[in-house]
């Protein structure tokens, strides 16, 4: 089920590091544009994974398939070696995960927020990582 996913995913940080690859010197410093961080690809890519997302859920997915979409969103920062050019956009991946939520199992909802609490320590937290955590912790 996710391996549409995961070879987005793929494609995207490729993208990202050819990007990378290819800047010219003195890219992105002094104010001068940086063709890898302004790229288009980053919220294609992010579209991307949303209409795949909601695809695969449909609109009241089971329990099983929205853990087995929560565990890949809430992960793939970690589970995919990315520059810093791309991380921020694995990271906004998280919020496709709150629609998601509450078809998780009781269960599965707890032990999600213990994971999530460690993983992102509250003085950390983004404003979407806090409304991920609440909505596990509910």
């Amino acid at each position: 089920m996710l391996d549409q996913l995961i070879r987005l995913t793929k494609d995207y940080i490729a993208e990202t590091d050819e990007l990378i690859a290819n800047r010219k010197p003195g890219e992105g410093l002094f104010g001068m544009p940086d063709s890898a961080k302004n790229s288009p690809c980053h919220i294609e890519y992010y579209h991307k994974m949303e209409a795949a997302v909601h695809e695969l859920a449909g609109d009241k997915p089971d329990a099983e398939t929205a853990e087995t979409l929560v565990r890949f969103l809430l992960t793939a920062e970690d589970k995919f070696p990315c520059s810093k050019v791309s991380i921020w956009t694995l990271t906004a991946l998280q919020q496709l995960s709150l629609p998601l939520i509450p078809h998780l199992s009781p269960e599965t909802k707890q032990e999600l927020a213990v994971w999530f609490g460690k993983k992102v320590p509250r003085l950390q937290r983004l404003p979407i990582q806090q409304q991920i955590y609440k909505a596990l912790k509910k």
